[in-house]
């Protein structure tokens, strides 16, 4: 199949010197322009989430009086759509622009969270007893919808980032963009916590929106000068995931990577989501402390995030990937016993750490693999496992309803501290990546 490089703007040279400086970190933002818009733009697009599922959790705790079941779930159902439209989203990614795509997914993104601020702000919150049209199942209808707009935009999103970069500075790259992640973790929690301790629920929504906006205005000067785009005629729909799924297949150590993804999305995510019950009901504390433990595992991941950034990997990304997978284990049984409020607070950095080490050694891995023109459908399959959340939130928040949250947590971190093992005593092809 005939391929070539897309001329919406001139590449810089993938082979030329770097400019003298023992400071690299930014290296990447510094040389590429587009990769620097994109990348300003996630800050703002994650940002914007993890306001959103701070807020959503402790709105439902309100709405149903502290109901562990519920407060848990709604957050889970987010990824839920990502099982039925994240294989598609990753055809679409190979098929159409990628950054329009994000565009216009943004957009209505901005237009849903706008609709419902205004749904709490009819809400009188402030009572003992709620009172007004915003109802404990609305929250899990705004979910499911953010949840669709999330589906499609995270493989995109992924894939997006190789083709703002050349393929030698692709780990500094997605080490960097790896750091939006827990760097937001740290601002966007806390500012919500606060802002529901101060104003209530008002804001956080409109908050929400305008991230989703500057991201959109962000991304119209940007484009993608080292997408690979196929020159030959598409195959249908049909076949064009099924060739992305042979693809994985038959690549036996990106299989494996895929599959070691499983385990963060059954343990850790889960504790990010119950982490509101874990708090009042644990440590006896409010909102304000709740986003300050959930950007304890930003700060964790920021620190990971720069050492990669300007060293790189001290050990081989395979070695690398399983450490963090066993080290995030065993910060969670760490955390789940835990009654000291600093105590735990170390204890969720050190989660953010290795969780973060963990999700940049395994993309890095897949994407230095990958070919561009299966890249959005390789990256929909790696993100499938996020579809299986709810699911973990499910039986992790019954736990915690029907028995006690540091009981149902550490019997969960040692289960997956099993797998974890267990993984890096079968998967000898991953532990070989260099």
């Amino acid at each position: 199949m005939a391929e070539n490089i897309s001329q919406t703007e001139t590449p810089a040279p993938s082979t030329g010197r770097r400019p003298p400086s023992r400071f690299t970190t930014f290296d990447t933002v510094r040389r590429f322009k587009d990769f620097r818009l994109v990348w300003i733009g996630n800050f703002f697009a994650q940002g914007a989430q993890w306001l959103q599922i701070l807020t959503i959790g402790w709105l439902v705790l309100k709405l149903t009086d502290g109901n562990a079941l519920l407060t848990g779930t709604v957050v889970g159902v987010r990824t839920l759509p990502i099982l039925l439209v994240g294989p598609w989203a990753g055809v679409l990614a190979d098929r159409v622009d990628r950054r329009k795509l994000i565009m216009a997914t943004q957009t209505l993104m901005a237009a849903a969270a706008v609709f419902f601020a205004f749904l709490v702000i009819a809400t009188d919150l402030d009572s003992k007893t709620p009172g007004g049209p915003l109802l404990w199942w609305h929250p899990f209808i705004y979910m499911l919808i953010s949840g669709v707009a999330h589906s499609i935009i995270q493989p995109v999103r992924q894939a997006m980032i190789a083709n703002t970069v050349p393929r030698e500075s692709l780990t500094n790259a997605l080490a960097l963009n790896g750091m939006v992640y827990p760097s937001t973790r740290i601002v966007a929690p806390a500012l919500g916590g606060l802002l529901i301790a101060t104003l209530g629920f008002k804001w956080n929504f409109f908050l929400e929106a305008m991230a989703y906006v500057t991201m959109v205005l962000l991304l119209i000067p940007a484009r993608l000068p080292f997408r690979t785009e196929s020159s030959g005629k598409q195959p249908s729909m049909f076949a064009s995931l099924r060739d992305g799924i042979v693809y994985v297949w038959r690549e036996k150590s990106i299989l494996q990577l895929i599959v070691m993804s499983f385990i963060p999305n059954f343990v850790f995510n889960p504790l990010v989501f119950i982490l509101p019950v874990f708090t009042s009901q644990v440590l006896n504390r409010g909102a304000e402390a709740g986003g300050i433990l959930a950007a304890a595992i930003g700060a964790g991941g920021v620190i990971a995030g720069i050492i990669i950034a300007t060293v790189g990997f001290v050990l081989r990304k395979g070695m690398a990937t399983f450490w963090g997978l066993v080290g995030g284990c065993v910060f969670v049984v760490l955390f789940a016993q835990s009654e000291w409020y600093p105590v735990s607070i170390a204890a969720l950095a050190g989660l953010g750490f290795c969780q973060y080490i963990f999700r940049v050694g395994n993309s890095t891995l897949i994407q230095s693999t990958v070919p561009d023109d299966l890249r959005g459908r390789v990256m929909s399959l790696y993100m499938l496992d996020s579809g299986f959340v709810p699911l973990a939130t499910l039986v992790i928040s019954l736990m915690v309803h029907v028995w006690n949250p540091q009981d149902a947590f550490t019997a969960v971190g040692i289960l997956a501290l099993a797998l974890a093992l267990i993984q890096f005593a079968a998967f000898r092809l991953v532990r070989r990546l260099p």
